[in-house]
């Protein structure tokens, strides 16, 4: 992918915002599923024909995903950039469903292999942990299945910066007035914000943060401890370059910095639609039991953490290509410039 400046929230996904979700929700309810999926098909049409940076930057990625498979002895295929558009504007409806409550889990959403014993290891541990999220897969069917209706089903908060909570509550707000979901907005976790997130591990909650993406302020949550156990926020943002899908990409260490505060337990969570059965194919993985950083080899050990953390991102993206829904120039190593 060609190299720029822009960071990813400069790369509006219209069709999924607002207003797109608002005229999505008026065919959906009032068109009936077949006049909707028409509606759809021509939407991606249109945004497949004139989203020209888009359009490339889906075809390099699905291009990147090729090499990769070949290197790792995949079954290769051929990749279909407005199929993988389609597969954005599928995962838009399994959003409307999952924020309505017509997404049920372990009939819509089926848990993989021992993903169900993993997530629902907290029964048997003191604290909670974070769930680290992405953009790879539907991530709003993760918060909104979120086992509501399970008696087993463990408090979830979700991390947003203020802006991104402010646009999502609104779009939740026009899919379901009844639906909830708890959101800490923040533009950067100081000492209360802190105090509220150990009080949520402590009772054995999960907070869920997506590490895929960089924050659109140029305040990060880098916490670091002071030598009265206080916290105080370190500026400007930091990022690690990593190896990803064969190239170098930035991804943010705030997640693994706030883990290293709290002392708590680090799982990754995917939904990733399954194109064969039409299911959502949950995959709760542990990432690590514990997240350290010496003083001395702070940078070392940040890096190698979020590099583990982009290997099993890889791993996923290319068995589940058409999901990733990172349409701005992810392998940009500036993408993690802010721009207002």
């Amino acid at each position: 992918m060609t190299a720029n400046n822009n960071h990813w929230s400069e790369s509006s996904e219209k069709v999924g915002g607002y207003y797109g979700i608002r005229l999505m929700l008026l065919f959906y309810d009032y068109g009936g599923k077949v006049i909707f999926r028409i509606f759809l098909y021509h939407v991606m049409l249109f945004y497949y024909l004139f989203s020209k940076k888009q359009r490339k930057i889906s075809k390099d990625f699905l291009s990147q995903v090729e090499i990769i498979r070949e290197k790792y002895n995949l079954p290769q295929e051929h990749y279909s950039s407005f199929r993988h558009f389609m597969a954005f504007g599928t995962m838009l409806i399994d959003k409307i469903n999952a924020w309505r409550g017509t997404l049920r889990l372990y009939q819509d959403a089926i848990f993989m292999e021992d993903s169900e014993e993993r997530f629902f290891s907290y029964e048997n541990e003191p604290r909670g942990k974070i769930l680290l999220c992405s953009h790879l897969g539907n991530i709003d069917a993760l918060r909104a299945v979120g086992l509501v209706s399970e008696k087993r089903a463990p408090a979830v908060y979700s991390v947003f910066f203020t802006k991104n909570a402010q646009n999502f509550n609104n779009i939740l707000k026009a899919v379901s007035k009844s639906a909830e979901l708890n959101i800490i907005a923040t533009d950067s976790i100081g000492p209360d914000t802190a105090i509220r997130l150990s009080e949520i591990i402590d009772s054995k909650g999960m907070i869920a943060i997506v590490g895929d993406r960089t924050p659109v302020k140029d305040k990060s949550y880098n916490i670091e401890s002071n030598p009265d156990n206080s916290t105080r926020v370190k500026e400007p943002e930091r990022v690690c370059e990593v190896d990803f899908m064969g190239r170098k990409a930035n991804l943010p260490q705030g997640a693994f910095i706030l883990a290293a505060l709290l002392k708590c337990k680090v799982q990754c969570l995917f939904a990733l639609k399954n194109e064969k059965t039409g299911k959502i194919d949950i995959y709760c993985k542990d990432l690590f039991d514990e997240v350290k950083l010496p003083r001395k080899n702070k940078e070392e050990a940040l890096r190698t953490y979020v590099q583990k953390y982009a290997q099993l991102l890889e791993y996923y993206a290319i068995r589940y290509p058409y999901q990733w829904f990172n349409f701005f120039d992810f392998f940009s190593t500036q993408n993690h410039t802010d721009k207002d």
